[in-house]
């Protein structure tokens, strides 16, 4: 063999293993290339039998949860006496009333989220009754005949993957303070809007309330729940009005 062909033999098979090299490289870039596949989300089906994202589980917030902007406020409610409404939610948790909507979607532990085909139910842990929202098809009631409640009358509808729920009918019971300013009233009108993410592992609802006694413009908030971990169940929590240390946190003024 000259020369000449044992050059070209060796240029040849470094050109072939630089070749492989690359070929390895790039094999190995793509394989650390994090996947941005998600899981399905899952799924059940309406009253019609058509498939719906499926809302059922237990929901928590996290530190980094809530985008509560400040609502804008009718010049009646900037005059509201915000010491006595303070004092007046400070007594419900006190004596173990029931505290309603806004305050039972807001609490540090998780909501609980049960989907069926006619009615959605979502209960908290905090002192409150369970939400329900009626997906039937029916209509709100008579307000002049309905007794209103802390948690209003609830009804929902699927518009693709998107949970609309429209409530109305709330008292002036329970917790009324709305996050971000404002209170809840008998005129008190809130939507939400529900919507899986990540493969049904995060929860982002939509809150928007309009008054016209509280709000100048619709007041709107965002939560974003995570799935609570495969396993979890609800705990109970005793609330007691006559526990002294309690009474003593939720009715004097701090002091330093």
């Amino acid at each position: 063999m000259t020369s000449k062909h044992l050059i070209r033999k060796s240029l040849g098979g470094t050109i072939a293993l630089g070749a492989a090299l690359l070929c390895g490289l790039a094999a190995g870039a793509q394989d650390a290339t994090p996947s941005t596949a998600t899981s399905p989300v899952p799924t059940t089906v309406d009253m019609d039998g058509t498939p719906v994202p499926d809302l059922t589980g237990y929901w928590e917030l996290h530190y980094d949860s809530e985008n509560i902007p400040f609502a804008s406020l009718t010049p009646a409610a900037m005059k509201d006496d915000k010491d006595a409404r303070r004092k007046a939610d400070m007594n419900v948790l006190r004596w173990c009333n029931k505290t309603g909507v806004p305050f039972s979607m807001d609490g540090p532990a998780p909501i609980e989220v049960q989907q069926g085909r006619f009615e959605t139910a979502i209960a908290s842990q905090a002192v409150s009754p369970a939400r329900h929202i009626f997906t039937n098809g029916q209509k709100h009631p008579d307000l002049e005949a309905f007794d209103r409640v802390v948690n209003g009358h609830s009804i929902g509808h699927w518009e693709g993957d998107t949970f609309l729920v429209d409530t109305i009918g709330f008292s002036t019971q329970g917790i009324t303070t709305i996050p971000g300013g404002g209170y809840r009233t008998e005129d008190s009108h809130l939507t939400e809007r529900y919507r899986l993410l990540d493969g049904g592992t995060k929860l982002l609802v939509t809150f928007t309330w309009t008054d016209p006694k509280v709000f100048k413009t619709p007041h709107t908030y965002q939560f974003e729940y995570f799935r609570a971990e495969p396993g979890y169940t609800a705990r109970e929590f005793f609330c007691d009005p006559t526990e002294e240390q309690r009474v003593k946190l939720l009715s004097e003024t701090p002091k330093p």
